[in-house]
């Protein structure tokens, strides 16, 4: 990992300790992930942070997803006999500054575990705080474009 801050999230951990999220993952589990992606998205690209969305699966191996075709936010499927916990810690361990990690999760053991290795834990609530402010500052990055695209278009060329 180099220098870039980096966001992982505890997905189902997230979603369920939120009730919005826990609803739609009970009609459907890819919708409630890819709203809480959609969340991430935001911290994302107002602030250029790495994200990953760590969830548990059934499969054997370790298995990575783009779902924007951005190498900077994946979806990390952890292999059965890890679990998401599993892999967040030793993601958190295995990083040469942990300071710049911030992990998301309502889960008391990954937070203690992601504390002592030097990151820093959030809890849900603060982390949707986060996404919010950082939906405000897109908007007003937009605007300030938008505003600065607007000017008179004025020729200058003599003819």
């Amino acid at each position: 990992m180099s220098s870039d801050r980096y966001l992982l999230i505890d997905a189902y951990n997230v979603i369920y300790a939120t009730s919005d999220l826990r609803k739609l993952m009970h009609d459907n589990i890819d919708s409630a992930r890819d709203k809480l992606a959609k969340f991430a998205r935001e911290i994302h690209d107002a602030e250029a942070v790495r994200v990953a969305l760590i969830l548990d699966s059934k499969s054997d191996k370790l298995q990575v997803e783009y779902p924007y075709q951005s190498k900077r936010f994946e979806f990390i499927y952890a292999p059965i006999a890890l679990t998401a916990d599993g892999v967040i810690e030793r993601i958190v361990r295995r990083v040469k500054q942990p300071e710049l990690v911030s992990v998301v999760s309502n889960d008391n053991m990954v937070r203690e575990a992601t504390r002592s290795s030097g990151a820093m834990a959030l809890r849900p609530e603060e982390f949707f705080d986060w996404s919010r402010a950082s939906t405000v500052q897109l908007n007003q990055m937009a605007n300030s474009r938008s505003r600065s695209n607007n000017k008179n278009f004025e020729n200058r060329l003599r003819f």
